[in-house]
């Protein structure tokens, strides 16, 4: 009874300390974006009032996103008519994220539900979940449909009923209707039900797919922007910068002695033709000048980007950390197959040419935590003490943030 007294006071606070920061985060008007999120907020909020007010014209002025997300506001605005208080509201509902998180993470690894918590509330330490969640932005909105929608997905798995199927897919298309992009993560969920269901089941869930859709086709009639999709004319940029941010976030996940030991024997096991085309790519990389000559003054880019600019003041550390980034990815996938749909997903939300790092957080860490099954997730949470590692990395990244909000460092960088 002791043991389990200390075990409750342990969770409790693990998981007091990140929930006390959010709140008073949203009460010191927190924004570690540096500005962008407190920024779409204001920038979108006349949306907002134009659906309290049952005018659904004009929103293509202010956003290019579907219109879900500023319809569940608009809500919230009719009852309150504050914008304080949606916002506020709004900080309950972000905290949906961390418990479907919990209960995905519950049905694919059978470990303590202590260190599943604690991983779980670890991610409202994470920058832009806070940022998100504070200044109430679409891409949590979305991201949270999703960790619903893939929990309605793993419960078909247990229990094979086509009420959880087609669950899984209202709730995967609330979240393309909250943020457009989602339509990729639709499309592998109902892929993987073209290859496992039976044609009279996948012919149901294609015709109900098909109706899910039809609201969108007037969404466009009223905001053309929608279908208007920004995809790069500058392919290496767009995936260089991917694979930085890739990188950083794998970073996450090396930090323990199982997924360490992994990787470094990986590498230590790679073939010569493996090695030789490793060497050829550096060299051709770091010997092509034009690998080095973004404009530092471009917003986006991500961790590397910024602090390739801030230390050197050239691409330097940034164009090192997508080479890295692209080895890592080859040694994961090559131990791991699977992880290659990840990183294609990942990709393919991200083709933007200017890339900013809410594109990927938190979002990257779900696609791996839940997707699927795997290695670095895995031996995360078997361990406590690998799971506090990780708790104790995000942490620290939410201090630097803190720092770099303080300075002003991203902004000096693009003015």
């Amino acid at each position: 009874m002791l043991n389990l007294n200390k075990k409750s006071i342990f969770l409790l606070i693990i998981i007091s300390i990140p929930l006390i920061t959010l709140f008073l985060g949203f009460t010191l008007n927190e924004d570690l974006s540096t500005g962008g999120s407190r920024w779409d907020f204001n920038l979108t909020w006349p949306v907002v009032v134009n659906y309290s007010n049952f005018n659904f014209f004009g929103a293509d002025q202010f956003t290019r996103h579907m219109p879900l997300h500023y319809a569940l506001l608009a809500l919230l605005n009719i009852i309150f008519n504050d914008p304080y208080s949606v916002r506020l509201i709004y900080l309950f509902f972000s905290l949906l994220l961390p418990i479907f998180l919990y209960l995905n993470l519950s049905k694919i690894y059978a470990y303590d539900k202590i260190t599943l918590l604690i991983f779980s509330f670890s991610f409202l330490f994470i920058p832009l979940f806070r940022a998100n969640a504070i200044w109430s932005n679409s891409h949590l909105t979305a991201t949270i449909f999703f960790l619903v929608g893939n929990y309605f997905y793993l419960k078909s798995k247990d229990k094979n009923t086509i009420i959880y199927k087609i669950l899984n897919l209202l709730f995967l298309a609330f979240a393309i209707y909250s943020l457009q992009t989602y339509l990729i993560l639709f499309l592998y969920y109902l892929y993987n039900y073209f290859l496992t269901e039976k044609f009279n089941n996948f012919i149901k869930l294609f015709l109900f797919s098909c109706l899910l859709g039809l609201p969108g086709l007037y969404f466009i009639l009223l905001n053309s922007r929608i279908a208007n999709i920004t995809i790069t004319h500058d392919i290496f940029y767009t995936l260089s910068n991917n694979f930085s941010l890739i990188f950083f976030y794998f970073l996450f996940l090396l930090f323990n002695n199982e997924t360490f030991k992994i990787f470094i024997n990986k590498i230590k096991s790679l073939n010569k033709i493996e090695i030789f085309i490793l060497i050829l790519l550096f060299i051709f990389v770091f010997y092509n000048q034009n690998f080095f000559v973004f404009d530092s003054r471009l917003r986006g880019g991500g961790f590397f980007y910024k602090m390739s600019y801030f230390i050197l003041n050239n691409n330097l550390i940034f164009i090192t950390s997508f080479l890295l980034g692209l080895i890592i990815v080859y040694v994961a996938i090559k131990h791991e197959p699977k992880i290659l749909y990840m990183i294609i997903i990942i990709n393919l939300m991200a083709l933007n040419f200017t890339v900013y790092q809410k594109y990927f957080e938190p979002l990257f860490f779900i696609i791996v935590a839940i997707l699927c099954k795997n290695f670095l997730i895995d031996n995360v949470l078997k361990n406590q003490k690998n799971t506090l590692i990780f708790y104790g990395l995000v942490l620290f990244y939410f201090f630097i943030a803190q720092i770099n909000l303080f300075n002003n460092f991203s902004l000096n960088l693009i003015t």
